[in-house]
């Protein structure tokens, strides 16, 4: 690799990390506002009242910082599988950005996505029909 192309990566790394510190302070920011009492309100459940897939992630997500695992699962039983399926999406998006690609997803496996995107949208409405049991 000649010294263009390696300032380039060192440079696509910085970029990534930078990103990543950037998505830990957002975090961190959620986290701190939760703790005072302001949380964001998710528009799709404003407007419709049903819940999106993603209902219950940040107050999920803050349990898990607590430690309260079963708070965690009662807010979004789904949270760990979105979860890990949006940080392998980052892994392989900045793998991709540092070899030299532009940063965007390009599924390795596409069965894979398939099943996420089936497990998500029936997970959404089976919720939703549990909410008016």
């Amino acid at each position: 690799m000649n010294g263009t192309a390696k300032n380039e990566q060192l440079k696509r790394i910085r970029n990534i990390i930078l990103l990543s510190c950037l998505i830990v302070i957002l975090i961190g920011l959620f986290y701190i506002l939760a703790k005072i009492g302001i949380s964001i309100p998710c528009m799709f459940n404003k407007i419709t009242g049903l819940l999106c897939p993603g209902c219950g992630n940040t107050r999920a997500a803050i349990s898990l910082i607590k430690g309260d695992i079963a708070a965690a699962f009662s807010y979004n039983a789904l949270f760990p599988v979105e979860f890990f399926y949006i940080a392998w999406v980052f892994i392989i998006s900045s793998v991709r950005y540092i070899k030299g690609k532009r940063f965007s997803y390009v599924p390795p496996c596409q069965w894979l996505d398939i099943v996420i995107l089936i497990t998500v949208s029936v997970w959404t409405v089976v919720r939703n029909i549990l909410l008016f049991i």
